[in-house]
């Protein structure tokens, strides 16, 4: 089957299966302040796994020593205090949910291989029994629940059942969340006193964690704030808008028209860079949504726009690529973790020329040979975790939710000698003590600052390389606040 053939083929099957998952795919951009809301009743019943029992208890911090704390701060030490209105935390443990999101079903749909990563429930025991066995967390023991959630049927009925079952079933103090992009979602928890820790490539600008505070942290990624203005930072440095005729996408919501305005214009503008076409796309139907592309695309070559930056949506670009295949548009495309690389090299790498835009995920973006495995001793302190369980891995992608994983608990136990009390405000104000002192597996770089609830500071420009089809890393880690 020739190339033109091929294309045609996954164009069909991304169109006949993508139809029913643009609410999933495109729905985190839609993301707005939302009114508190009564969680509805449970429709659905999450898989949920059998959690580990926990081992003896030994004093001790899995990085060493303990973080000093600062000046004028008190260590509590031992059995911290629980917060009012705290779930999950009883005088000698502390509950802890873990979402696995299973993607199986949704990458055989699109015919995308997506890597092995073992047995994720197995992972989350290992790294469990081992910081159980380092003393806990707040001088508690965790108690982990798992539960498995597949992404096929992700949707506002499925996410709100999800939520249920972790605030009233597992009563979970705190939930790690891995692929949950529905717009009820996180005030579910919140409102159920419910502290999250995200690890999903879900943008949230500073107002949407201002809405959520203190129960919503995305430890380990940035705001979506920083991203935009990081990424038109290193396209400007790198000279990607020069000479070019530049065209927009934005979901049409109100964080991409801030964000667009508060971070990613003001910076064209200084450099002298000039938008030639701006178009808003609406994700509330497929209707809507294809339109909307397919107009875009009309207005890009009349303007003869020749490079289009995508804002507000994950997964935006890799919806439009395969519309401007159907066209014959055939733009450079700026690309960051939030916008599916990995996807959008594997489905179009003839669309994926002169690419270029920022990691902040490389488990998810680039391969090893792109940055080392393992890259830096905390990565290397998970791997070590999972081999002392009997789990090996050849390669980071085999391991990068794992990583997420252990960068929370690693996390938590860093902040623990720094609580008050155990509550989403008392972890907050021990984890801003933390500032730049801790070391993540799963990042280029973490930074807490109080007041702020995003803790990636850290990213690497990278570009598509013909030579070896992949994004390939082409700077130093830069900060996103310099």
């Amino acid at each position: 089957m020739n190339m033109t053939a091929n294309r045609r083929s996954r164009s069909v099957r991304l169109r006949t299966f993508g139809l029913l998952l643009i609410a999933v795919l495109v729905a985190a951009a839609c993301s707005q302040a939302q009114d508190e809301q009564e969680p509805a009743a449970p429709v659905a019943t999450a898989t949920a796994a059998a959690e580990p029992e926990p081992p003896g208890t030994e004093s001790g911090d899995p990085d060493g020593e303990p973080p000093e704390a600062p000046a004028g701060t008190e260590d509590p030490g031992g059995l911290v205090p629980m917060g009012p209105d705290t779930p999950g935390v009883a005088d000698d443990t502390i509950t802890i949910s873990f979402i696995i999101t299973d993607t199986s079903a949704v990458a055989a749909a699109f015919g995308w291989e997506t890597p092995d990563e073992g047995d994720r429930e197995a992972q989350v025991a290992a790294l469990v029994d081992h910081f159980n066995a380092q003393g806990g967390i707040a001088g508690r023991q965790i108690e982990a629940k798992v539960t498995v959630f597949n992404a096929i049927t992700d949707g506002p009925v499925a996410e709100e059942a999800l939520c249920n079952a972790i605030t009233q079933d597992d009563k979970a103090f705190a939930v790690v969340m891995t692929g949950q992009f529905q717009e009820n979602a996180r005030p579910c928890y919140r409102n159920a006193n419910t502290l999250m820790f995200d690890a999903t490539l879900y943008p949230v600008d500073n107002a949407g964690f201002a809405d959520l505070a203190p129960y919503y942290w995305s430890p380990l990624l940035p705001s979506y704030d920083d991203l935009v203005g990081g990424l038109a930072d290193a396209l400007i440095e790198e000279g990607w808008f020069d000479g070019a005729t530049l065209g927009i996408i934005a979901i049409d919501s109100e964080l991409s028209q801030r964000v667009y305005d508060e971070q990613f214009a003001p910076r064209l503008t200084a450099a002298g860079v000039e938008v030639a076409s701006y178009n808003t796309i609406d994700p509330t139907d497929g209707t809507s949504f294809n339109n909307d592309q397919l107009q875009a695309i009309i207005n890009f070559k009349e303007a003869g726009v020749d490079k289009v930056v995508a804002i507000g949506g994950s997964r935006l670009v890799s919806w439009f690529i395969d519309t401007s295949i159907t066209q014959n548009f055939a733009p450079a495309y700026a690309v960051t973790s939030y916008d599916a690389p990995e996807f959008n090299v594997f489905n179009y790498p003839e669309m994926m020329i002169d690419a270029s835009g920022i990691s902040v995920l490389p488990g998810y973006d680039v391969e090893d040979a792109q940055y080392s495995f393992p890259a830096t001793p905390a990565e290397q302190e998970c791997v070590d975790i999972f081999a002392a369980a009997g789990q090996e891995f050849s390669e980071r992608a085999n391991i990068r939710t794992g990583l997420m994983f252990c960068d929370v608990l690693r996390l938590l136990t860093a902040a623990g000698p720094h609580m008050a009390e155990v509550s989403a405000q008392g972890v907050s104000e021990a984890m801003w003590q933390l500032a730049d002192s801790f070391q993540p597996a799963s990042v280029y770089g973490v930074e807490f600052s109080e007041g702020s609830f995003a803790g990636g500071d850290m990213y690497r420009a990278f570009r598509f390389d013909t030579d070896c089809q992949c994004m390939a890393i082409t700077g130093e880690a830069a900060d996103f606040d310099e």
